[in-house]
């Protein structure tokens, strides 16, 4: 979890070796674990030389790359759009491991079956540190050698098909746990949203920067937000939009003061959870204070029948509708979206304006992203404007041609 997460210098080096011990020699591990345990090793004094727990070493040495190596791999492919979510809705470090693993769970459990297929198969290493003792350190895998040796090959293969049976039991159960669904839960949240007014409130941002490659992407932008108003940002593509709301998340290694006070939807939303249901009750799951109102926000945009679907079998249009409801339940008094209606049709469109018109109702702030001039015309309160990563003025030449439609059609 650790390597998936940092961005040491060393890390391709740790990779590296990390995968050349993949394939490292049970002789070898034997070897160096008999010296180590022997008794005049660094560690004779523990007495573990023809011990169990001198084969368990000399194991857990094989087995330790293959394991580390595949879950690292697994655990950095959850992308860094779901960690963004996880650090939005608040989540604790103790959260966001489980959601980490939850989000890896098929990798992290080949992980598994990897170091068990090594482990089990294992013979060198065990028969020199174990010394194939009667009784004692005598495995399956040793007594099959030992049987072979001797010319019993029919109680060599009897003992084979035993151990190809534990091996085919524990993959096959491993495979099972990875595909019975119990994470996905079908129904939906019967509890009463919440619908409280927001009590008043005036969120500044100052004087925003943002840096990437050497290259400023933001320059000193700063804007307000207050209850009961929403604020349209435009721009041509590529000006910064996406990037400025982003920093107001606090997710461009920029502070912000308002991290538990808002919710982000990002302009390619990522769903973290397996089902319709199980995404609409996240946010109770992370705050206990939040009910579980999965069929009052399923309502809002037409999901009421599809509780038990997988959340990657949606469309484009679905993925956002159902991550702006996820934002929607999380009862932010701020909401910052970025193209929330992007890909969804007119009928969508007027469900999802409707939602922010209520949320604005409510009492809440929205800062919300657009190309569409009549939408922000439509919505707005304040129209701000941005070219090149900076704000600018409503008379600006560019500002008209950009609520003109000249600028982004």
């Amino acid at each position: 979890m650790i390597l998936a997460n940092v961005r040491w210098r060393i890390k391709p080096f740790l990779r590296a070796t990390t995968q050349a011990l993949y394939g490292l020699p049970p002789v070898v591990v034997g070897v160096a674990v008999y010296i180590a345990l022997s008794k005049n090793g660094v560690f004779g004094s523990l007495n573990w030389l023809f011990t169990i727990q001198g084969m368990i070493v000399a194991q857990t040495f094989l087995i330790f790359p293959l394991v580390l190596g595949v879950s690292w791999t697994a655990l950095e492919r959850v992308s860094s759009e779901k960690r963004d979510v996880f650090r939005v809705m608040n989540a604790t470090k103790r959260q966001r491991v489980f959601l980490e693993m939850y989000c890896a769970r098929r990798g992290i459990t080949n992980a598994v079956l990897l170091g068990f297929g090594r482990a089990i198969a294992e013979v060198g290493a065990v028969m020199m540190v174990g010394g194939n003792i009667a009784g004692k350190t005598r495995v399956l895998t040793t007594s099959v050698v030992l049987e072979t040796s001797v010319g019993h090959l029919d109680a060599a293969l009897q003992l084979g098909l035993v151990l190809l049976c534990i091996s085919l039991a524990t993959a096959f159960s491993l495979q099972f746990i990875q595909y019975v669904r119990f994470f996905e839960q079908q129904t939906l949240g019967s509890e009463k949203a919440l619908d409280k007014t927001f009590e008043k409130f005036n969120a500044v941002w100052e004087n925003l920067t943002v840096d990437k490659d050497g290259t400023e992407i933001i320059a000193s932008c700063s804007l307000e937000v207050s209850n009961g108003e929403i604020v349209a940002l435009m721009g041509e593509s590529g000006s910064g939009k996406s990037t400025l709301l982003r920093a107001m998340a606090g997710l461009e290694n920029v502070p912000t003061d308002y991290s538990r006070d808002l919710a982000y939807v990002s302009q390619n939303p990522v769903l973290v959870m397996d089902t319709v249901a199980n995404e609409l009750e996240l946010s109770s799951r992370l705050h206990d204070d939040l009910p579980n109102s999965g069929i009052h926000y399923a309502s809002l945009c037409g999901f009421e029948e599809k509780g038990g679907q997988r959340t990657d079998s949606l469309s484009g249009g679905e993925v956002q509708r159902l991550a702006f409801l996820r934002a929607l339940s999380m009862n932010r008094k701020i909401l910052l979206l970025d193209e929330v209606t992007s890909e969804l049709d007119g009928s969508s469109v007027e469900r999802i304006e409707k939602q922010i018109e209520l949320f604005r109702n409510r009492g809440g702030g929205v800062v919300f992203a657009t190309h569409n001039p009549f939408q922000a015309e439509r919505l707005a309160d304040r129209i701000l404007y941005i070219h090149n990563g900076r704000l600018i003025h409503e008379d600006d030449e560019v500002s008209k041609q950009i609520l003109e439609g000249r600028r982004i059609g």
